[in-house]
């Protein structure tokens, strides 16, 4: 990815206390509003591990927007240098994802599986190598983030804002086709909750899962059994 490089960095090997320490530093750094001008040109990236948990294969895909043309991808295999425990997604995954993102051109905007900003210490996946690479992001689970979440009606396109401390938004729930599951929408980087969910459902033509998300998964996949 051209241009990829911040001038924020850290260490990936680590203690868990240093993780912590890293994640409530770059949390600061977060910024939750729309900060650039068109996007153009989306990237999203995908993540399995090995059963060992020892390997990790990342898949990445850019498309134009709104059009959602393929435009590159790629895919690449390495070991995992941070175990995988829950709330340090980024510092598992985060080394290998940023080699697969050198790989494209650089993209408007990114869009992540997991968290970004409704995370215990602010800083999901998302947020995490959003301030990294400087770039907008957008965190999307099919998993619930939420345990008093309310339910959006079931048409497509509906959804339930959620806030978290200080009544800030933190993301949404949203419908991406009716009578099917929601979606769970944060926003990492440089993008507002509202936003997110405005790409979110832009990405979704077809499927309940984004676009960008689920052709990456595919490629994640491939890089899983080379």
């Amino acid at each position: 990815m051209n241009d990829s490089r911040s001038s924020i960095a850290h260490a990936w090997t680590v203690s868990i206390e240093e993780a912590k320490r890293i994640q409530h530093d770059l949390s600061k750094k977060v910024i939750l509003g729309n900060r650039f001008n068109k996007i153009e040109r989306i990237a999203a990236v995908a993540v399995l591990f090995s059963r060992d948990q020892e390997e990790v294969f990342v898949g990445c895909v850019a498309l134009s927007f709104p059009g959602l043309d393929v435009l590159e991808g790629s895919c690449i295999r390495r070991k995992v240098v941070f175990p995988y425990v829950s709330g340090f997604f980024a510092f598992s995954a985060g080394p290998a994802i940023l080699s697969a993102l050198k790989k494209i051109q650089r993209p408007d905007l990114i869009m992540f599986p997991g968290r970004g900003v409704a995370h215990p210490r602010g800083l999901g996946l998302a947020s995490h190598l959003g301030v990294l690479l400087g770039l907008p992001t957008i965190a999307v689970s099919k998993t619930p983030l939420w345990a008093d979440q309310l339910e959006p009606a079931s048409r497509k396109g509906a959804f339930t804002l959620v806030k978290g401390r200080g009544k800030k938004l933190v993301g949404a729930v949203v419908r991406t086709r009716e009578g099917t599951k929601p979606v769970f929408v944060t926003p990492g980087h440089k993008v507002s909750a509202q936003t997110a969910v405005q790409i979110v459902l832009d990405c979704c033509p077809k499927y309940r899962i984004p676009e960008p998300l689920r052709l990456a998964h595919a490629l994640a996949k491939k890089a899983a059994v080379a």
